[in-house]
């Protein structure tokens, strides 16, 4: 395998010289997405509960969706504003702001959180999955409070 193809360097032009005139593909260039002022407002107008919250936090933190609904409890900092993504793009964790405008949301949204949690504690439940082998290296972590969603699936 290690030999030249017979289309490698300036033998292709020899070799098959149909080629001289085919063009390479050339890339799009996408441009991203972005909402007017106008349409933001529009969109957080027809939004309430947790589906605001989530859309706000997207909004003010610039999040993906699925980094949002994989925070965890211990991942939100209130004493230092900021939010810790684990595995975002590129699965590599980085740190985004909370902003100030949106912790008290946040930090009710966890109450309601916390009181389902111990609701589903006393009925044999509340465990969430933990990344790696976690659940071998501490196995009663999957029920602790910190590890739980910020965002939990309203149906397993």
């Amino acid at each position: 395998m290690g030999g030249a193809s017979q289309y490698d360097g300036e033998r292709s032009a020899s070799a098959a010289p149909w080629l001289q005139n085919v063009e390479s593909a050339k890339r799009t260039s996408r441009l991203p997405v972005v909402l007017t002022e106008a349409e933001v407002r529009q969109v957080r107008a027809g939004t309430q509960g947790t589906s605001a919250l989530v859309l706000r936090l997207l909004y003010g933190t610039g999040m993906r969706v699925m980094e949002c609904l994989r925070l965890r409890v211990k991942d939100v900092e209130f004493a230092r504003h900021e939010i810790v993504i684990r595995e975002g793009k590129g699965f590599r964790d980085h740190v985004t702001m909370l902003p100030a405008s949106l912790a008290d949301d946040v930090a009710r949204r966890l109450g309601r959180v916390k009181t389902l949690h111990e609701h589903d504690l006393r009925h044999g439940q509340g465990e969430v999955y933990l990344p790696y082998a976690l659940e071998r290296k501490y196995p009663k972590a999957a029920k602790q409070w910190i590890w739980q969603y910020v965002f939990p699936s309203q149906r397993l």
